[in-house]
């Protein structure tokens, strides 16, 4: 908690300082604006406190922890724009074993054909004006310093150019993400954008800076599927935008899964109403939103990303540098039958799996996620036991769910603490 303290602090002293130096719109704003993703799009672009794809870097670098299933994605969008613009992005995200969470990305905005006059007012020849932007970023989980705790940075390199000017300079966002109760199904997330952002035209060493931008959002999830891990069926979000020029922006948006591959998706963020759905079979997403506007000005945008999710979850830390030799367990070998009944089992098969990811409630385990899953052969109910690193039975525990499509299992009501290099053993029924 110490920990967490320091760095919240730290964040203020950096957020204030930028924001004290800067003293005008910036390089960029814009375009940023416009976001990542056409399913966050979909969603009025409230997604900071949902942040769990190869677009994290921009809405949160933080929840870049929360791709616990497909641990390598690339993604790119395209923006159909009218009078010569052009907006796309493209994102590759993947998992450092023991490190955690990166991902790149690069945003391009241009408007073509722009007339350019003299001095005298007379016409010249059109030119184009195009604005880039790099982004690296970094997320990982934190449950030794809070539960539910997940930092993000996301490190940015800007390029502006026209007519044969360029401009260069760099930018920080730090976010936040956080589920202070972890047996509720919620998120809560904070991205601190433009830190420290600015950039330099080469031709004047002029110096544009830009404001920094706060977003918190929250995220509540509904109907959480009884069959695959880490999947709700409704997804509410709540965005907050407080920029340094007394702005305040709301965003909010609703998705809906039918099904785990079809999705659709309202939003509204202040002069825009969105609207979107997804197709998502298992190695990729199909995703769509439409922007119709509020305001005076005809501005309606289609947008459209695919997103390639590749691997299962990553292989625990436990199984990578070898499990040691189990002893028996001294508790009794009971196996589930179809008909429910208790059966001794000394004989049964048994499965070792490695605990992928522990949550705690209060320093007691709430949910444990395993290694193991349906291709096993291992369904809800079995029932097994917890082993700690020499082979002492902890705890026993019943199944509660397997993910039909990824090797992975979940547990849930151990009582007891349960150490990361535990091991669980469960029991295939005797045929």
């Amino acid at each position: 908690m110490k920990k967490l303290v320091l760095f919240s602090c730290l964040l203020c002293c950096l957020t204030w300082q930028a924001w004290a130096e800067s003293n005008n719109y910036g390089p960029g704003d814009f375009f940023l604006d416009q976001g990542a993703g056409a399913r966050a799009s979909g969603m009025g672009g409230a997604f900071v406190a949902v942040a769990d794809d190869a677009t994290a870097g921009y809405w949160n670098p933080a929840g870049l922890s929360q791709m616990d299933l497909y641990v390598y994605q690339a993604g790119l969008q395209y923006t159909f724009l009218s009078r010569d613009r052009s907006a796309s992005l493209l994102s590759y995200a993947f998992y450092w074993p023991d490190a955690g969470n990166f991902s790149v990305m690069w945003m391009n905005y241009s408007i073509g054909n722009i007339e350019a006059r003299d001095e005298n007012g007379d016409q010249l020849s059109s030119i184009t004006s195009t604005e880039n932007t790099f982004l690296l970023s970094y997320g990982r989980k934190m449950y030794e310093w809070a539960n539910g705790l997940s930092l993000g940075l996301s490190f940015k390199m800007l390029h502006q150019g026209i007519d044969g000017y360029s401009a260069y300079g760099p930018g920080l966002d730090a976010g936040v993400l956080w589920q202070p109760v972890m047996y509720l199904d919620h998120m809560v997330g904070v991205n601190v954008q433009n830190l420290l952002q600015s950039v330099r035209w080469n031709d004047s060493g002029i110096m544009d800076t830009s404001p920094i931008n706060l977003k918190i959002g929250t995220a509540l999830k509904f109907f959480r599927s009884s069959e695959e891990i880490y999947f709700n069926h409704l997804i509410q979000t709540m965005d907050v935008n407080i920029s340094e020029h007394s702005r305040l922006d709301f965003q909010t948006g609703i998705e809906c899964w039918y099904t785990r591959s079809l999705g659709m998706r309202v939003g509204y963020s202040g002069q825009e109403v969105m609207a979107g759905a997804s197709y998502r079979p298992e190695n990729f997403e199909i995703d769509y939103a439409f922007h119709y506007s509020l305001g005076e000005l005809s501005n309606n945008q289609h947008r459209v990303s695919l997103l390639l999710r590749f691997k299962s979850a990553p292989v625990p830390r436990a199984e990578r540098v070898g499990m040691p030799e189990l002893k028996e367990t001294i508790e009794p070998e009971i196996s589930v039958h179809e008909d429910s009944t208790p059966h001794d089992d000394a004989n049964a098969p048994k499965i070792k799996a490695a605990v992928l990811e522990i949550q705690r409630v209060g320093g007691k385990a709430y949910k444990v996620i395993l290694n193991v899953g349906a291709n096993q052969g291992i369904k809800r109910g079995y029932q097994g036991s917890l082993v700690d690193a020499g082979g002492q039975a902890m705890a026993g525990f019943i199944v509660q769910q397997v993910d039909p499509k990824l090797c992975l299992a979940e547990i849930a009501g151990v009582a007891k603490d349960v150490p990361n290099d535990a091991t669980a053993i469960i029991r295939l029924p005797v045929k």
